[in-house]
């Protein structure tokens, strides 16, 4: 691999793949990186501990393609991460993807095109197609589309960015010290990190593919929710006064009428008037919230 790094005069691009419990999708998405239209890719992959086969589908994989292949503990995503670039990645861009996803073929090749014509590009990524357990496009399935802003102020109120369509360049992603590996949103605030002090494209183009499982679950919801609240206080001392007066009302309003229908208790620490900001976001999601809370019950709720 090094020897063809120093010839091909393409950079080396690191694709790493954080892999936990997904035997029935961790072939594909290994073969999606594997089958890349650009082929100066060093490709990284750590098990996270997991308890299905993944580990024993990785070593025949691994044996067949030669790529990095790391066991370990379970430690998350966010350390995780920053162990396979730290110890492991030599490019000088960063991509990858959720071991239940996989890459369109040429997403590598587009992305470093565009990356080298912008030298002020940090990061760059854009959408995802919705599929099933079957690799299926779901039609008119979304997670974040439409992209509305990938400045910060936009950011900060609304993460944007599908992780399987990123690229970044390392040296950037190093001065931004790495994944803050005490959150469960290390994607979120990665990317505000990048949007505070550098550029993020959007490219109106499809790079990878999001599997849908459509088992959301409320305790999943409760957990996503406060980290969600937790990373925008974080980030506070850093917004213009006004701007963060806005972002926390309107955080505090869709907070609690998310939490409203099945975690109550937690979502009254979310209804607050005494901010100094108002609008009809907020209006709206109270009003919602408060429905919710009041007429909106189950057997778990009562408890």
């Amino acid at each position: 691999m090094t020897e063809q790094i120093r010839h091909t005069g393409e950079p080396l691009v690191s694709a790493i793949i954080p892999s936990y419990n997904h035997e029935n999708y961790i072939e594909e998405c290994v073969l999606s990186i594997v089958n890349q239209t650009y082929k100066n890719i060093e490709l990284i992959v750590i098990d996270d501990g997991s308890t299905d086969r993944s580990r024993e589908i990785l070593e025949q994989l691994q044996k067949q393609y030669g790529f990095v292949l790391v066991l370990q503990d379970n430690q998350g995503v966010s350390k995780t991460m920053n162990k396979a670039i730290r110890q492991y990645a030599h490019g000088k861009y960063i991509t990858g993807s959720a071991s239940d996803d996989f890459l369109m073929l040429d997403k590598v090749e587009r992305q470093v095109t565009y990356m080298e014509s912008d030298p002020d590009c940090s990061l760059v990524f854009g959408k995802v197609h919705m599929v099933d357990a079957h690799s299926r496009i779901i039609e008119g399935l979304t997670v974040v589309d439409p992209v509305e802003s990938v400045k910060f102020e936009g950011l900060i109120e609304r993460n944007c960015i599908p992780a399987a369509t990123m690229m970044y360049r390392k040296d950037i992603w190093e001065q931004c010290g790495g994944y803050d590996e005490n959150s469960i949103l290390e994607d979120w605030d990665m990317w505000l990190k990048f949007a505070y002090s550098g550029k993020i494209v959007y490219l109106d183009e499809h790079f990878a593919n999001y599997r849908w499982h459509g088992t959301n679950q409320t305790s999943h919801t409760l957990k996503m929710y406060t980290a969600a609240w937790n990373l925008v206080q974080g980030w506070k001392n850093r917004m213009t006064p006004e701007l963060s007066q806005k972002v926390l009302a309107r955080r505090a309003s869709i907070t609690f009428a998310v939490l409203a229908r099945n975690h109550k208790k937690e979502a009254l620490k979310y209804l607050q008037f005494n901010h100094g900001y108002r609008d009809t976001f907020i209006w709206t999601n109270y009003s919602k919230g408060l429905v919710k809370l009041l007429f909106c019950w189950n057997s778990s709720n009562r408890k």
